[in-house]
């Protein structure tokens, strides 16, 4: 690989990506092992697994994974791989099993993991289950019903590795005392371009105007205008937003919230009482920061939150090869609303991040001109990604969150460590709710 691959130069505030890294086999490769094995990987939520004995497949890390409650009741991950031949022993996307039965020879496992059942067992002079045990079952952990996996034996605790920036995950989930709830219905897509360029994109302000102008044009017809092209402060935040960074380059963009374009009266009754109980249970600053700011987030490497008040997603972003991306994404949602206010909600996820919605269907088509555009990397060799560097409190549409994630990523892929640019910053009172 050519060295660098990442340049931060403070004194000139310049901060420049070898576009090599988006296209080379050979750095996709390395990522897989230095990146995706020893990081916390998002797995999925509690609400997925309601009941014993269901279970949801997905590719996580490049492993194709079972996500399951087990029998008693457990929450587990298995790797779906037969220990006989590695065949998948799972090949439905979800349903309700105890037992998992490999097709190719029918060895099979209860959903705790243990080997039970191999056909023909007698003719093995030492028994297949004596030998290999069980499923694989790597590391899990949650915070707040997000569960996640890793790989690797070295790896700190998910509170550590999550740090400060659980508190991005506390305001989705205190939007009620009952917690949040993933959402019937999945976005599955992909895209022709490398699985970085949409982690840029997820926690990018500067492109919001540009991309997704029909968006803007089509409110402001409707007398409606947005908070980043307003006045007034929120908590603290100013209209052009916050950029933030946290340790292990997680990151996030904080602006004015945009409130609940087209609601009607009872919509707008329904956040309102859960906003007044947020109120009650964390103060009006915390709740000021849980229903009127919005917040775009990228917790390394690939799992994203995205709170726009109208409606809140999930997002994984798997590389599949340096120029291909597989994307999930879930809608999620404060427990306790009424039909016609969760009705609200499937309808914006639908319209603005659906396939044929006003912003991802934008943001797909930039990443994949970018991505041929590195077919010129020898020619123009590094993207950049300096806007706002030297800034004592960068704005949400300047590029502090995308560097942050940049730095762990070159720490991690060539052990060289950059400092940090500014300090850790929460624009609200920061508390522990009770059940973190």
């Amino acid at each position: 690989m050519p060295d660098p691959l990442v340049i931060d130069n403070r004194k000139d505030s310049l901060f420049q990506v070898d576009r090599e890294v988006f296209t080379s086999q050979e750095v996709f490769e390395r990522e897989r092992e230095l990146l995706f094995g020893p990081s916390w990987l998002y797995v999925g939520h509690e609400s997925e697994l309601p009941e014993r004995n269901d279970f949801r497949t997905r590719d996580v890390g490049g492993r194709s994974i079972i996500f399951n409650r087990d029998r008693r009741g457990e929450v587990r991950v298995l790797l779906n791989t037969c220990l006989h031949r590695g065949a998948s022993v799972c090949r439905h996307p979800a349903g309700k099993a105890k037992i998992f039965t490999c097709f190719y020879h029918g060895w099979a496992y209860r959903n705790s993991g243990e080997l039970v059942n191999v056909p023909s067992a007698e003719d093995y002079a030492a028994s297949p289950a004596d030998v290999y045990g069980g499923l694989h079952t790597p590391r899990i952990e949650s915070y707040r019903g997000f569960w996640f996996v890793n790989f690797s034996g070295d790896a700190p605790d998910l509170r550590s590795w999550l740090g400060t920036a659980t508190y991005l995950l506390d305001l989705a989930v205190d939007q009620s005392e009952d917690g949040i709830e993933v959402l019937t219905g999945t976005h599955n897509y992909e895209l022709h371009a490398n699985w970085k360029l949409l982690v840029e994109n997820s926690v990018d302000g500067y492109h919001a105007k540009s991309v997704h102008h029909t968006y803007f044009e089509m409110m402001m017809e409707l007398g409606q205008t947005p908070p980043m092209l307003g006045d007034a402060d929120t908590n603290g935040v100013p209209p052009a937003g916050l950029g933030t960074e946290f340790d292990n380059g997680h990151a996030t963009l904080i602006y004015p919230g945009n409130g609940l374009p087209l609601a009607n009266e009872n919509v707008v009754r329904n956040l309102a009482e859960l906003r007044e109980k947020a109120v009650q249970r964390c103060g009006e600053s915390y709740a000021t920061a849980v229903f009127d700011l919005a917040r775009n987030s990228i917790f390394f490497p690939n799992f994203v939150l995205i709170d726009l008040n109208f409606g809140m997603i999930l997002r994984t972003i798997m590389p599949v090869a340096p120029d291909r991306t597989e994307v999930t994404s879930w809608h999620i949602a404060p427990r306790g609303l009424d039909g016609e206010s969760l009705q609200y909600r499937i309808d914006n996820a639908l319209t603005f991040w659906g396939p044929a919605g006003l912003a991802t269907p934008d943001d797909v088509e930039a990443l994949e001109q970018a991505q041929r555009g590195f077919t010129a990397r020898n020619e123009v060799r590094w993207s950049d990604i300096s806007k706002g560097l030297g800034k004592a409190r960068p704005a949400a549409n300047d590029e502090l969150q995308m560097r942050a994630w940049w730095r762990q990523w070159n720490a991690l892929m060539t052990g060289e460590r950059l400092p940090r640019e500014v300090d850790e910053f929460v624009p609200f009172d920061t508390r522990t709710p009770q059940g973190a």
